[in-house]
């Protein structure tokens, strides 16, 4: 090598040390490799803010203010799971969130003039995170009364920055709440049946039926559809609550999973276990599908091959929202306080970190990046 050469090669390696020494923490933790993402928790807490929390560390890295109220704080990631999409301000408002900047980068504020809009809990990317769905419930407000009109799924088109209007809307069944979409884009809706639409054409059809099912010798099932926290296995869950008959009457109660394998589009509806205390939100384990675990007032394992209660434990307080890590060994509960619990899979207890709002019915995701 020449001496220009050796000179130049030692001014680059001197500027690559000192640029990295000035990089801002999180931008070091951000990896960019993709064989080694980094995990983080994302979530909202009151009175309107996104967290963004380191799991290695356990650390909150980034604090994003919102505008208006963070409640209910209903999350779904994109594809990238660097922008966190966030329906909040009373379920009225859509809000697109960088977690590396906390950079507001789409706002969807879904009521306008005399016409209050609500999305209970439904929010949804296409796959391609090019556009964002949510079921809108509008109501036209009179000084002397109101006008329930009828629901229907609103497109937004997520480049369309910070006031954006749907593009398209279609309507749809009432009483739907979480949605998902799956890898061929179709878009599943959760209400008193899970229904599957064509985004481009609007027509839908019963993928999953709940509500009007035709099984003899169970009643119709009850299900509890507020968190969409499937992100980590690729799947649309929802737990469900049933009583089997004999001669119509109860005999026995068991909880059972109604589920769409996001990636393959292959549906389940089948009990897990016996219905013996409140669960609000399930997930499955990453690495065994037939696992359960879900959350309220206990922490509790259910095997769906042997129906089986496996384990419960009680709670120091009630959590209505729990995830895993993407190896499947540490469970996340959060929702309902300020306190995010963390457990592993055998029930022990690995700490807490400690929100300064609490977070009510906000969504606890899992994002890698």
């Amino acid at each position: 090598m020449n001496k220009n050469a050796f000179r130049t090669s030692v001014m680059l390696g001197m500027g690559a040390l000192m640029a990295s020494a000035v990089l801002p923490a999180w931008s070091q933790s951000s990896n960019t490799d993709a064989a080694a993402p980094r995990e983080y928790l994302v979530t909202l807490a009151r009175p309107n803010q996104l967290y963004v929390i380191d799991t290695e560390t356990r650390e909150i890295t980034r604090t994003c203010d919102l505008p208006g109220d963070s409640a209910p704080g209903t999350i779904q990631l994109s594809p990238d799971n660097r922008i966190a999409y966030v329906l909040h301000n009373r379920w009225e408002d859509a809000t697109g969130v960088d977690l590396t900047n906390c950079d507001i980068v789409f706002r969807a504020q879904q009521s306008s003039g005399n016409e209050r809009v609500k999305s209970i809990a439904s929010i949804a990317l296409s796959p391609d995170g090019t556009h964002l769905y949510t079921v809108q419930n509008p109501v036209k407000m009179f000084l002397d009364h109101y006008e329930v009109q009828e629901p229907r799924v609103a497109i937004f088109d997520t480049a369309d920055g910070l006031d954006a209007q749907p593009i398209k809307t279609y309507p749809v069944p009432r009483q739907i709440a979480t949605i998902a979409t799956d890898a061929d884009g179709w878009l599943y809706l959760g209400g008193a049946d899970i229904y599957r639409m064509d985004t481009q054409t609007g027509e839908w059809e019963t993928a999953i039926a709940n509500r009007n099912w035709d099984r003899t010798g169970f009643s119709r099932p009850d299900s509890l559809a507020m968190w969409s926290t499937g992100e980590v296995s690729q799947e649309f869950l929802r737990p469900y609550s049933v009583a089997k008959l004999e001669n119509d009457e109860p005999v026995s109660f068991h909880w059972g999973i109604s589920r769409i394998d996001l990636e393959t589009g292959e549906i389940e509806n089948k009990e897990i276990g016996p219905f013996e205390f409140i669960i609000f939100s399930m997930v499955s384990d990453p690495n065994s599908p037939d696992d359960f675990y879900g959350v309220y007032t206990q922490l509790s394992h259910y095997d769906a091959e042997t129906q089986e209660l496996v384990k419960v434990i009680d709670l120091d307080h009630t959590y209505y929202n729990i995830n895993s890590s993407y190896d499947g060994k540490t469970l996340y509960l959060g929702g309902a306080s300020s306190d995010i619990a963390i457990y592993d899979t055998e029930f022990n207890d690995l700490g807490r970190i400690e929100l300064p709002g609490d977070m009510g019915a906000a969504t606890l995701k899992v994002a890698r990046f």
